[in-house]
């Protein structure tokens, strides 16, 4: 049991410990063996867990990318996996994290630090690890189950339940700790301010008047302080891994310097408050250079009304351990998230670009550093939606095709690798074999929906299935994703009330295998116009970015890395209920999979089935987890 805001809940520890630091210097070969020693009635939506190495491009590796039924099956209870690669990526900032359902909402994530094999030019006194992240009270695969169950009211029975959003988070933790009383709690979509009155700096075990809804056997809570001393410069490695909200870090009274972005150096930029998505990393400097004393750290969810908002200290040296900020404490909705123009002012460092690039700092440079390529091959557009299935079921789709995990049972690139014509064989196939989305698990015979994203007959009507687009050779590929209304290409099929569905959202974008090139983003509908306003000089490199409401972006990448990538946004919710497309790259040259992968379950669940609250309980029982349903 954990108590990281003052509310006692289970959480998912390694080695006895929150969220550990996985640190490795490039060129060396990690070997990470995962133990999944959780207990049998742990609900989840998949048979076990994964690891995913965020950021870290896996070349060569393509098998230990870590998607459950993309890559590998899941570790099962009682067993065991090693994963093992070569790590040649850009000295930086990364972070390891589940991946087979939502259970790095639970704690299952931590940094990846990656040193340099030698010196490193850039100049601080001491370095920190900073994560800022959302926190929900309730089991993350259990509050996932209210999703699949029917939206549309005139298809929803005793027997089946309605349809339940996650809601908003409790608090916001900065490394693993925050107090959930520290603010009201507004419903989801709330409009109304609510207030935040931080009163301590921790809290006592047990239950107390500070918190009389707490058991006896409550370990109490901390706030986050992050003590400096005067003088120095401090390297802040700043990783969101929430499940949910866009973030903005302040620091009251000091200055930020932005001087990494997912892992590779920027040009130096200044800024008074750091705005991060879901699994964006940034490197910031922080001159300790104000008068001693306790000053406020704020996270403050943007885009989400009725949030709660973070509170930590930086503290000076000597200052007063027991004492909050004199200063009144900053108040969620007070603050507006960067402009696209104040984004656009993160560009890589000088040093990346140009024949001359300094060649210690990032791998897989070109001959003209990490310029962006020239035109693009091929444009791929994306179109982003909300749609309501012909089940009753509300999905995220991209081009109408919600990407489903299994069937079948065994690994797509596995399949892929032993049947070249794998996509073609199943493009298609008949949508009536998956009418039934009662259906809870599926044998290994059972074969999936594939759509291809940039057929030339795209689908009209939204539909469950696999989404892929082929690509290789070296190619030089541009992605648009662009945010449409949520009913946008028939995705409601209800007379009147449909209509009125037009409601878009931010989304955090990551690009599985690669890094990409950030040409451009703006409002509205992109047209092929806007390729005259890319920026083809100095662009953000990236492997996570978002896309805005009513807005799309554009990003290019080379196809030259063998493997199966996804591209997926990085709300968890968003990404289980289908927003992901995934990339098959160079198939011909895809390596043999590892002779000790996990074995595969003879049946395994199907995350796009009804979870009714009969089968819930059925499977994993009625007590214990608060978000149950």
């Amino acid at each position: 049991m954990t108590s990281m805001d003052c509310f006692e809940k289970q959480s998912i520890v390694v080695n006895s410990e929150l969220t550990p630091t996985i640190e490795v210097t490039r060129g060396q070969v990690l070997e990470v063996t995962v133990f999944n020693e959780l207990p049998t009635d742990w609900p989840q939506v998949t048979e076990g867990i994964t690891v995913h190495w965020h950021g870290l491009d896996m070349r060569g590796a393509e098998f230990y990318d870590g998607v459950a039924y993309l890559h590998q099956c899941p570790i099962t209870p009682g067993t065991n996996f090693t994963y093992r690669f070569t790590v040649d990526e850009t000295p930086g900032t990364y972070w390891w994290h589940g991946h087979a359902g939502v259970e790095r909402v639970d704690g299952f994530y931590g940094p990846l630090i990656i040193r340099p094999n030698g010196t490193e030019a850039l100049a601080y006194d001491e370095e920190r690890t900073l994560l800022v992240s959302d926190n929900f009270h309730g089991e993350a695969n259990a509050m996932t189950f209210g999703l699949n169950r029917p939206f549309d009211a005139t298809k929803q029975t005793n027997a089946s339940g309605g349809w339940v959003w996650v809601d908003l988070p409790q608090s916001v933790l900065f490394n693993n700790r925050g107090m959930f009383a520290d603010c009201g709690m507004g419903p989801y979509g709330n409009a109304k301010p609510i207030a935040c009155k931080p009163a301590a700096q921790w809290v006592p075990p047990g239950r107390s008047e500070a918190q009389p809804w707490a058991a006896p056997t409550n370990k109490g809570c901390a706030r986050y302080n992050l003590t400096v001393e005067a003088g120095k410069t401090y390297r802040l490695r700043v990783i969101n891994t929430g499940s949910l909200a866009y973030q903005t870090l302040c620091f009251e009274g000091h200055n930020l310097t932005i001087v990494a972005a997912d892992g590779y150096p920027t040009k130096p930029l200044v800024v008074s408050c750091l705005d991060i998505n879901l699994g964006q990393r940034y490197d910031v400097l922080l001159k300790a250079n104000q008068a001693p004393g306790n000053y406020w750290l704020t996270a403050r969810p943007q885009f989400r009304p009725g949030s709660a908002a973070g509170y930590g200290v930086l503290r000076y040296s000597g200052a007063n351990a027991s004492a909050l900020p004199a200063s009144p404490a900053p108040q969620p909705d007070t603050l507006a998230p960067w402009t696209l123009a104040q984004l656009n002012q993160v560009r890589l460092s000088a040093d990346l670009l140009g024949a001359s690039a300094n060649r210690s700092l990032a791998a897989h440079l070109g001959p003209n550093g990490l310029s962006p390529p020239g035109a693009a091959a091929r444009v791929l557009l994306l179109n982003n939606t909300q749609p309501l299935l012909s089940s009753g079921q509300l999905r995220w789709a991209l081009n109408n095709v919600a990407t489903y995990k299994t069937p079948s049972c065994q690994p797509t690139l596995n399949q892929i690798k032993a049947q070249p014509q794998y996509l073609d064989q199943h493009a298609r196939v008949s949508a009536e074999k998956y009418v039934n989305y009662d259906m809870l698990q599926t044998g290994n015979s059972s074969e999936p929906m594939v759509y291809m994203a940039d057929s030339a007959t795209p689908q009209a009507e939204p539909v469950a299935g696999q989404q892929f687009v082929t690509v290789g050779g070296g190619d030089v590929i541009d992605v648009i994703i662009q945010n449409m209304p949520a009913n946008a290409n028939g995705g409601d099929y209800r007379p009147g009330v449909g209509n009125n569905r037009t409601a878009m959202e931010q989304h955090p974008f990551h690009f599985h295998g690669h890094h990409f090139w950030v040409l451009g983003h703006g409002t509205g509908r992109w047209n092929a116009s806007a390729a005259a306003g890319y920026n083809l000089l100095d662009p953000s490199f990236r492997d996570s970015y978002t896309v805005f409401k009513d807005g799309w972006i554009a990003i290019r990448f080379r196809a030259d890395n063998p493997g199966l990538w996804n591209l997926h946004c990085h709300i968890d919710y968003h990404l289980f209920m289908g927003q992901k497309v995934y990339f098959l790259e160079e198939a011909g040259l895809i390596s043999q999979p590892p002779p000790d992968f996990p074995a595969c379950p003879a049946t395994c669940t199907y995350n796009f089935a009804a979870w009714a609250p009969g089968t819930v309980k059925q499977m994993f029982g009625s007590s214990g987890y608060p978000a149950r349903r």
